[in-house]
C-alpha cells in the first residue's frame, strides 16, 4: 500500500469528503488564514458546518489525541503542532493522552504510560500549548469518559468495529503488533470516540483533527451519534501522512525503523534526512519534502521553493535537507530526558 495521491483521492471520493490542499475553501476557522488551512490539511468532513456554528457563537471545540506506545515521531510532532496553531488562533482545543488506549491496543503497563504521558506533556507544553487555556489531559483521569462508553456500547455491532480498522494494519499483522480487531482493540476505539462524545456535556460541535488514516473513527462517533439521536455535532479535519523510511508506507510508533522520533540522536537525524534519496522527480513522494510540508516554519511561498528546489535535486537540494535536519534537532530538544 503507498499513501499517495491516489490513496487520498479515492478515500476523498468514497466518504465523500471535501478536498482543502489546492482547492478553493469556503470556511473559516478563527484568525486561521485560508491559505494555511491549504497548507497544513488535506481534507475535511463538514468542517464547513464547524465554522458555521463558530461563527454564530455556538460552543465549538476542536479535538485530537495521540496513543502512548512509543516517543512521538515526525508525524506525530506535526498533529500537535496543528493543534497549537489551532488553539492560538482563537480556537478551544482538547488534546487526549491516550494511556489507556495504549495499555489496551498494545498492552503496555499504566506505569510506563503513566511515566509516558508525563513526557507527552511537558513536551506538548513546551511547543506551546497553553493547557490554562485548553485541555490537555490523560484518560485514566477522566473517568467520567468510561461510563459514556458503555453507554454508547449498545449503539454498536462487531461489525461497526470491523470497518473501522486502518488500512495500514495488515503491516501491524504482519509485524505482529497485533492481531487484528479484536477486544481490547475495540475498546480503545470505543473509548476514543467516547472522548469526543463526552464532549458534547459542554459544546454544541466538535472538530476531530488527524491523520487521514484514522477518519474513520470520526465515521464511529457519527454512528453512534445518530444512532442515540444525541445533540452533539462532530466534524473531522484531516492532514497526509509522512511516509516512513526503510520501504514503510508510513512512519509509525509501532513500526521501528519507520520513522525519526523526538528519543534519536542528532547524528541519526542528519543521517536519515542527508542521504535520503528521492525515487522520482515528484516532490509529493519525497518523504523528506513530506516533512517539511507538515513540521516546520516554512511560509507557502518557501515550501513553494522548496518543492522546485526538491525536483531539480542537486547541491542546492542537499543543502535544504541539511538545514531542516538542523530545525528538527532543535524542536526535538524540547523533548523530556
Amino acid at each position: 500500500m503507498r499513501f499517495d495521491e491516489n490513496y487520498y483521492n479515492q478515500v476523498i471520493t468514497e466518504h465523500g469528503y471535501k478536498s482543502i490542499d489546492f482547492h478553493p475553501i469556503n470556511f473559516n476557522l478563527k484568525n486561521l488564514e485560508r491559505d494555511y488551512l491549504r497548507y497544513r490539511w488535506l481534507c475535511h468532513n463538514h468542517g464547513d458546518l464547524f465554522s458555521e456554528a463558530l461563527s454564530a457563537g455556538k460552543k465549538c471545540v476542536v479535538s485530537t489525541g495521540f496513543g502512548l506506545s512509543g516517543a512521538p515521531h515526525v508525524g506525530t510532532v506535526s498533529q500537535m503542532l496543528g493543534a497549537i496553531i489551532l488553539q492560538k488562533a482563537g480556537l478551544n482545543v482538547q488534546i487526549v493522552l491516550g494511556d489507556l488506549d495504549s495499555y489496551n491496543s498494545r498492552n503496555q503497563s499504566l506505569s510506563l504510560l503513566s511515566e509516558r504521558a508525563e513526557q507527552y506533556k511537558e513536551f506538548i507544553e513546551a511547543l506551546g500549548f497553553d493547557n490554562k487555556v485548553g485541555v490537555l489531559r490523560k484518560q485514566i483521569t477522566h473517568l467520567e469518559v468510561l461510563l459514556t462508553a458503555y453507554l454508547c456500547a449498545n449503539a454498536l455491532c462487531d461489525a461497526d468495529f470491523s470497518e473501522t480498522e486502518e488500512d495500514i494494519s495488515y503491516i501491524y499483522k504482519e509485524k505482529g503488533v497485533y492481531l487484528g480487531v479484536e477486544f481490547p482493540i475495540k475498546q480503545s476505539i470505543l473509548l476514543m470516540a467516547s472522548d469526543f462524545i463526552e464532549l458534547g456535556k459542554d459544546y454544541d460541535n466538535v472538530l476531530v483533527t488527524l491523520g487521514i488514516d484514522e477518519h474513520k473513527y470520526v465515521k464511529l462517533t457519527q454512528k453512534i451519534i445518530s444512532r442515540q439521536n444525541l445533540k452533539v455535532k462532530v466534524s473531522g479535519m484531516y492532514s497526509r501522512l509522512t511516509n516512513g523510511f526503510n520501504g514503510y508506507p508510513k512512519m509509525s510508533k509501532s513500526l521501528p525503523g519507520s520513522a525519526i522520533t523526538v528519543e534519536m540522536k542528532a547524528i541519526e537525524i542528519v543521517s536519515l534526512i542527508s542521504n535520503y534519496q528521492e525515487q522520482n522527480s515528484n516532490p509529493l513522494e519525497s518523504t523528506v519534502f513530506q516533512m517539511m510540508c507538515q513540521l516546520s516554519n516554512y511560509q507557502s511561498n518557501e515550501i513553494d521553493a522548496l518543492y522546485l528546489s526538491c525536483r531539480q535535486g542537486g547541491a542546492n537540494w542537499n543543502k535544504q535537507k541539511r538545514q531542516y535536519a538542523d530545525f528538527i534537532i532543535e524542536l526535538f530538544k524540547k523533548w523530556p530526558k
